[in-house]
């Protein structure tokens, strides 16, 4: 009977502290812990996006400096457009010719085009001297709009157009992006009548589906039919807005480690009563 106290004193050390009591605070602790995780990954899901807009030429009405102090850009959405949507701004500007493109122009900006083959002469851009065939060929590099770790949402292409006549001369203009045709940006072209000659700038959204993942945009633009329909481009603009790359969930504790510890606390009891009974059967054995 010697054993009984500590027997005893063992018995009420672990209704001090039972296995049975330790388990609820456990389980409360895993779940605050997946709580807490779950606001974390909602914090890195939720990022706001951001847009911006790059220049390619300068805005000086063809090397005339017919724009004056007026912005050619002004009443035009020069981002965010939707796929198709199209705006225009307000500026009208009518000027001299022939031109040419100045050292540094950006390339094919300020220049006067005709179609790739040309048989007839409509006006005096297909007289020039200066003139060249067709296509016109932009190379737009908007990589640095795009910050690290986010993708585009929108992408509005911006066009400083020239003396396109399609509705007046019947000689369709094409367009391609990326050495893809891409009819909308052809129709827009073909709706103008630019006779003056006049420059007016207008954008349009741009299905994010035609870019490719080097963020440069190639556009080309040519002249069907006799070819005899002179046009050119001041500058153009590409606005994106972008949005974060998903990223991955955050994992969650490994289940299995969480309940792994469970059930060592659990078998950690089982022991321990085992071990009381057989303490119990020895002292009453005495």
């Amino acid at each position: 009977m010697g054993s009984l106290p500590a027997l005893t004193s063992f018995r009420s050390k672990l209704r001090l502290s039972p296995v049975t009591s330790t388990l609820p605070t456990l389980m409360k602790s895993i779940l605050m812990t997946k709580a807490a995780l779950a606001v974390i990954a909602l914090t890195c899901l939720v990022t706001t996006g951001s847009s911006a807009v790059k220049m390619y030429g300068d805005a000086d009405a063809l090397g005339t400096g017919a724009y004056g102090a007026n912005d050619p850009t002004a009443g035009a959405t020069l981002q965010g457009l939707a796929s198709g949507t199209m705006t225009f701004a307000s500026l009208v500007t009518g000027h001299g010719y022939p031109f040419s493109p100045d050292a540094g122009d950006f390339p094919d900006t300020d220049q006067i085009f005709v179609g790739s083959t040309q048989t007839a002469f409509h006006d005096g851009y297909s007289t020039a001297g200066s003139r060249l065939n067709g296509p016109q060929l932009f190379t737009l590099d908007y990589s640095s709009l795009i910050p690290s770790g986010s993708k585009i949402g929108t992408l509005t292409l911006g066009i400083a157009a020239d003396d396109f006549q399609a509705t007046v001369f019947g000689q369709p203009f094409t367009t391609s992006i990326n050495g893809t045709d891409y009819p909308a940006l052809a129709t827009a072209l073909n709706s103008l009548n630019q006779t003056g000659p006049v420059t007016q700038f207008f954008t349009i959204g741009i299905d994010p589906a035609a870019l490719t993942g080097n963020h440069q945009l190639s556009l080309a633009i040519n002249e069907l039919g006799d070819g005899g329909d002179g046009w050119a481009v001041d500058f153009l603009t590409v606005g994106v807005t972008t949005k974060p790359i998903s990223m991955s969930p955050v994992p969650e504790p490994a289940t299995t480690s969480l309940w792994g510890a469970v059930v060592a606390l659990s078998l950690a009891g089982f022991r321990v009563r085992s071990k009381l009974r057989g303490l119990k059967r020895k002292s009453a054995a005495c």
